[in-house]
């Protein structure tokens, strides 16, 4: 009788596993990076970042997060060739899934890390469903790209590319954003109470980090930093951090949109129950615990779900990091792991497709009061009926999508329009925290007319 087993597939697929779900999986969110672009890039940060280089010329770096000009640097080198600002756009969307997928083949093809190749995996979607929408979060890139950094110093390569580039690679983690610093920690501590001993080269790449992460915090902060920093300790002295209303809405959430984290924590509970390991769940709760309390004092009454959901990426790690050890322990993947974790991976590229939604009917809700717009340069009030997501950059928005189809156009959004008609000179292009002029953009990609702004009704 012919059997799968006797057809000798489970070698090619014990061969081919990790490298065919994560070029799946990575070309998926590829391609919806190219489908969604304008959900992606029309929102928030992004659509702020791509204006400022088109009309300057140039990459910026903010807040000093210099690695993340390597997610420019495709649009960048597209508008010095003369892209449409379409094609612009989708060369910005594309470069976040571009670079997980660098990152993947690094490890898995060139430093034969199979673990670490599908951690990537496991960060990239696992927690995700509207944070897809929002790119710019910087701790996904840098959870990336120390994952690299540890793949590559665990390798069989020379030592001094594997200390060179580890470190550069450490360093770049931390400036990506400060709370890579738990998630990093987490993969140190818990290898060494699997291993229950420390060898003296595994102290480097933590020695590089923290020491990193301190000339980081001391020496290279920013406005936003000492912003949040100061919202942070307020909050912990100010209010009862045990009944913050945050805690409940996580609670309350955790079975909604983290469910497959919920999965795989009773799952690494059960396999450390059967191999009677009791200090590393107990260490994988406090994580969890310690980073959800420092997220929610800094957010205490919540923040927007794509927000919320991108600081909660680092769980990921906390989850997905001990259940993919068990799954990969030996060079034979069980069966059982061949079915859960595509099934894991399907479903939530499935999520993050069926979350684009409301970031889609906010594209639509801005392509509709520009129709309705007066001049094309209006004030209006948004609508309490639509949820904006986040609102503060709506004049690069709109200017970025009205330019696309060759008449530019802005949209100025305030409560209180009345008090800036006629305001600044008639070239002025108003945002919520600077002034700017049309005449210093780039004409090549925005031409505003030079007049005055005028008043719009909304669009429900």
């Amino acid at each position: 009788m012919t059997t799968f087993l006797s057809l000798g597939m489970p070698r090619f697929v014990q061969k081919s596993f990790v490298a065919l779900l994560g070029i799946f999986t990575l070309l998926t969110l590829l391609g919806l990076s190219i489908y969604f672009y304008r959900e992606r890039i029309y929102f928030s940060d992004p659509a702020y970042q791509l204006f400022l280089m088109i009309n300057d010329g140039r990459i910026e770096i903010m807040t000093n997060r210099w690695p993340s000009v390597i997610f420019r640097i495709l649009p960048y080198l597209g508008m010095q060739a003369g892209v449409s600002l379409a094609t612009l756009s989708q060369l910005f969307s594309v470069s976040f899934p571009l670079y997980h997928l660098l990152a993947f083949c690094i490890c898995h093809f060139l430093l034969k890390d199979r673990l670490m190749a599908m951690l990537i995996l496991f960060a990239t979607v696992i927690a995700t469903s509207e944070t897809f929408y929002w790119c710019s979060s910087d701790l996904l890139q840098g959870i990336v790209t120390f994952i690299i950094g540890i793949s590559l110093y665990r390798s069989l390569v020379h030592y001094l590319i594997r200390y060179s580039i580890g470190a550069f690679l450490m360093v770049a983690a931390v400036f990506f954003h400060p709370l890579c610093l738990f998630p990093f920690f987490f993969i140190i501590i818990d290898d060494i109470l699997e291993n229950k001993k420390i060898h003296l080269p595994d102290i480097f790449l933590p020695l590089v980090f923290g020491i990193s992460w301190i000339i980081r915090n001391q020496f290279f902060t920013t406005w936003y930093d000492t912003a949040k920093s100061a919202e942070f300790w307020g909050n912990y002295k100010g209010l009862n951090i045990w009944k913050l209303p945050a805690h409940k809405i996580f609670l309350t959430e955790l079975p909604i949109f983290y469910n497959l984290l919920l999965l795989l924590l009773i799952v690494n509970f059960i396999i450390y129950i059967k191999n009677k390991n009791w200090l590393r769940p107990v260490f994988i709760v406090l994580s969890i615990l310690t980073y959800t309390l420092i997220i929610h004092i800094g957010n205490p009454y919540g923040a927007q779900p794509f927000y919320r959901e991108a600081s909660y990426i680092s769980l990921a790690i906390f989850i997905s990091y001990p259940f993919l050890k068990n799954a990969f322990k030996t060079d034979t993947v069980k069966l059982k792991y061949l079915i859960v974790i595509p099934l894991l991976i399907a479903i939530s590229l499935f999520r993050i497709y069926k979350s684009a939604e409301p970031y889609t009917q906010r594209i639509q809700y801005l392509y509709d009061n520009l129709a309705i717009a007066k001049c094309s340069k209006s004030i209006f009030t948004p609508s309490d009926k639509v949820d904006l997501k986040m609102d503060w950059a709506i004049p690069f928005e709109t200017a970025l999508l009205s330019s696309e189809s060759g008449k530019s156009s802005t949209l100025f959004n305030t409560k209180k329009p009345k008090d800036f008609l006629k305001k600044e000179r008639r070239d002025a292009f108003l945002s919520s925290f600077k002034v700017l002029y049309t005449s210093d953009f780039n004409a090549a990609y925005f031409d505003f007319e030079d007049i005055n702004y005028c008043l719009t009704e909304k669009a429900d």
